[in-house]
């Protein structure tokens, strides 16, 4: 995900505390399994993911300022 992203109209519904390497490891490479919310977590390496995902309504890990990783499910923010 390049610097200058920006994800507008969304906001993390939820936000996870545990980090993406403290989640299970499954069989998908870029998808690991959350014990706590008990949820697959797919990892968005590009804007194309993180949109693909968001719109499939899944929980998403991602890379921001270039070295902590975020995890949580994203919404988008409904307009008035």
């Amino acid at each position: 995900m390049s610097e200058n992203t920006m994800i507008r109209n969304c906001t993390f519904a939820y936000k996870c505390e545990t980090k993406w390497g403290n989640l299970e490891q499954i069989d998908y490479e870029d998808v690991r399994f959350c014990n706590a919310c008990q949820k697959e977590v797919h990892f968005c390496q590009t804007d194309e993911d993180l949109v693909k995902n968001i719109y499939l309504n899944r929980c998403v890990a991602f890379y921001r300022n270039n070295e902590i990783i975020e995890t949580g499910y994203i919404s988008f923010e409904k307009n008035p």
